[in-house]
């Protein structure tokens, strides 16, 4: 499947994701408020850190290996090693949150409240652990059509709980909305993955192969390393925000992130979808240049002309997604933009790090600008108020895009090439 293809099934999954995203943030911003939205932010990143270690942080190794084997066999093998590993890791990240859920709930919330909605995660976590192991194995079998309508109908679910769980139960049923939807949408890939005759249960107690495991580990290394870092210092900067600012600035900051992740989406998932298997697939310099050189053709763009949309429509896009309690968020905007752009660019190129298994480097650069961000953050807010952590977020993305230039510009520019 070509970048247009791939672009076209993603544009189609994440328009309707993005539909689904408005109503979603709209009934959220009616029911629970800025506050609520802070908050709910602060519960997602715990979510995003444990879902990425119940499937033992393997998706990205899943999918490139699927797609770099030729035999069905080995392919195979991939899939079945790699839910082997979610079920294990899941069972002990579950038991974890069960046994810590009131330290979890302290230190997501600040004081021991909403325990249940940290229990029911426990009990929930190995859904979202299979779930993002079967759609890595989708991706690598290039499964475009399938992870598009899983991925619609999951998001139409979500929508159609979040309206019936938040209206009833309010922030609580914020919390919960996630686990349900998950174990929704397990089945509909469990109905999927039968369909395609993808894997014999039965094959889950067959012997494990060593190489294939560590292989898979060293992709995990990378995605630990982004799970830990990544969601932590959006955690500590949000706690940063209530603690020095308001509680309702948290949420503005919320907000402009979630919208910058929503018009981003169809960029980044054409980038996990379409690159990461097409360049863990090429070996030639030339190759890999002409597929980069393709990808800033066509999504950079992209990336620029939904950024100035966005950012002249930014109050229309306020009052429709969130309520005129939100209207003092759109000073945020102009510096968070600029950023996204910045960022779409360089990860065209960090993706070869990922399809190239250059687990030193990625690691590398993923911990140093994590923390030359969250340092950038403080030290701009501390100058010029929340804005700063928008400031911080642009300066961080040109000073990574610099940094991949620099570190493939052999692979990138026509004169290393000759």
């Amino acid at each position: 499947m070509n970048l247009f293809k791939t672009s076209f099934w993603s544009g189609l999954s994440t328009i309707i994701k993005l539909l689904a995203g408005i109503v979603t943030t709209k009934i959220m911003a009616i029911y629970i408020g800025p506050s609520g939205i802070g908050l709910l932010g602060n519960f997602n990143n715990i979510i995003g850190i444990f879902s990425t270690f119940a499937n033992g942080a393997i998706g990205v190794g899943t999918t490139k290996y699927i797609s770099e084997f030729e035999r069905d066999k080995d392919k195979r093998s991939v899939t079945l090693h790699s839910l082997r590993i979610t079920i294990f890791c899941s069972l002990i990240i579950g038991s974890i949150i069960l046994l810590f859920h009131r330290s979890i709930a302290s230190l997501i919330f600040g004081e021991v409240i909403y325990t249940a909605a940290i229990i029911i995660i426990g009990i929930t976590i190995i859904f979202f652990g299979l779930n993002t192991t079967i759609t890595a194995v989708f991706n690598g079998y290039k499964n475009i059509k399938v992870m598009t309508v899983i991925g619609i109908v999951g998001n139409l679910i979500s929508v159609i709980l979040a309206f019936i769980i938040t209206i009833n139960f309010g922030l609580f049923g914020a919390l919960i909305n996630a686990s349900i939807a998950q174990i929704c949408i397990f089945l509909l890939n469990i109905f999927a993955i039968n369909k395609l005759k993808l894997i014999d249960i039965k094959e889950l107690k067959g012997k494990i192969d060593k190489v294939l495991t560590y292989n898979l580990f060293k992709y995990a290394l990378m995605s630990i390393v982004s799970a830990l870092f990544v969601p932590t210092g959006t955690l500590f900067i949000r706690t940063y925000i209530i603690n020095n600012f308001s509680l309702n600035e948290a949420g503005y900051v919320q907000a402009v992130w979630s919208i910058s992740s929503m018009y981003l989406l169809v960029i980044t998932t054409t980038l996990s979808i379409y690159y990461l298997p097409t360049l863990s697939s090429l070996k030639k310099k030339s190759d890999l240049r002409n597929e980069i050189l393709k990808g800033y053709k066509y999504l950079i763009p992209v990336a620029i002309l939904s950024g100035v949309t966005i950012l002249l429509s930014r109050n229309l896009i306020i009052n429709i997604l969130y309520t005129p309690d939100f209207l003092k968020m759109k000073e945020y905007f102009v510096f968070q933009i600029v950023g996204d752009t910045f960022k779409i660019a360089s990860w065209i190129l960090a993706y070869l790090m990922v399809a190239k298994a250059m687990t030193k480097l990625y690691i590398i650069t993923e911990i140093l600008f994590a923390v030359i961000y969250l340092t950038l953050a403080i030290l701009f807010m501390n100058i010029f108020g929340s804005i700063g952590v928008t400031y911080a977020y642009a300066t961080n993305y040109l000073l990574y895009l610099l940094t991949m230039l620099y570190l493939f510009r052999k692979t990138i520019f026509r004169k290393y090439l000759i």
